[in-house]
């Protein structure tokens, strides 16, 4: 949008009753500065625009309730981006969490029906070709709270999932500790991942990986790392052999065990309470304490 198209939409939101909210919420410019003036062109200028590329692995089995889940989010993230233009941080009631100066615009990018390894390496080229600041990528079986891109942007870390658990039982949350040996007959290095099972509960967590049911990652990640990103011969996942790699190129691993996840499978939905109610965990964390993570 171009700076006399912005200008004009803060002339309509005024004559709309609304130019003192807009005010308001305008970082960098007086509270009693009007739409047309100097202090409102500056600050437009000077927000930082950040692009996000929406990405969703699709093997083309997608449930009803992750479409309708989808679209819900589709529709927050709109309203996110209109509101970052125009610097409100309201809209019908819902507030939105948008930090001071920034600006954000959002792409979608579905790639469906192959191997969701592949798949992700066409998303992650496409972040990198395009300029994107922020590859989001959402699984096709994941439930998640409409304002998940909200709750990892604000960590600023290079990779941030949320809490999810495994679909099958017995189910395990998808959060890792890595292993590292070395084998003297096939002389080459090698690791083996551990769910770590007494994470600690609702707050930011480094960890070794995480599981990609949902992932914020910063594109230049992708752009320090060696083609192919996501695909391997590896016998782990391609989310715990990125994460791996990543942090072999010096990049942290996050997980937001305070943003959690539902994830499609048996029974219909596995979240937290599903785990807990299934395992031992409880009493295990009353003796024991959280799991410690390597170094």
């Amino acid at each position: 949008m171009s700076d006399s198209e912005q200008m004009n939409l803060f002339h309509d939101e005024y004559d709309a009753g609304i130019g003192k909210c807009v005010n308001k919420n305008f970082a960098g410019a007086p509270q009693d500065a009007k739409w047309d003036t100097p202090p409102f062109t500056a600050a437009i200028k000077a927000r930082k625009v950040v692009k996000v590329l929406f990405g969703i692995p699709n093997e083309g089995h997608t449930e009803c309730e992750s479409y309708d889940n989808r679209l819900e989010m589709a529709f927050h993230l709109g309203s996110l981006q209109v509101l970052s233009t125009t610097t409100r941080t309201e809209y019908c009631g819902a507030k939105f969490d948008i930090p001071d100066n920034t600006e954000y615009q959002f792409s979608l990018s579905t790639v469906g029906k192959i191997f969701p390894a592949l798949a992700r390496e066409r998303i992650g080229e496409i972040a990198m070709d395009n300029g994107f600041d922020y590859l989001f990528m959402v699984d096709d079986d994941m439930i998640t709270p409409v304002d998940l891109f909200e709750r990892l942007v604000k960590h600023n870390v290079d990779i941030v999932a949320a809490l999810a658990f495994t679909r099958y039982p017995p189910h395990s949350p998808v959060i890792y500790n890595l292993e590292k040996g070395y084998d003297g007959i096939r002389k080459e290095r090698y690791y083996i991942n551990n769910h770590v099972k007494r994470y600690p509960k609702d707050t930011l967590v480094q960890c070794d990986a995480v599981g990609f049911g949902a992932v914020l990652i910063k594109v230049d990640v992708l752009r320090a790392m060696a083609k192919p990103i996501f695909m391997s011969t590896s016998g782990a996942g391609e989310d715990i052999h990125f994460c791996h790699k990543a942090r072999e190129c010096g990049f942290k691993v996050h997980m937001d065990t305070a943003t959690k996840l539902g994830h499609l499978g048996q029974p219909k939905l596995v979240t937290e309470e599903v785990y807990e109610a299934e395992s031992d965990v409880k009493e295990e964390r009353s003796k024991y304490g959280d799991d410690k993570f390597q170094d």
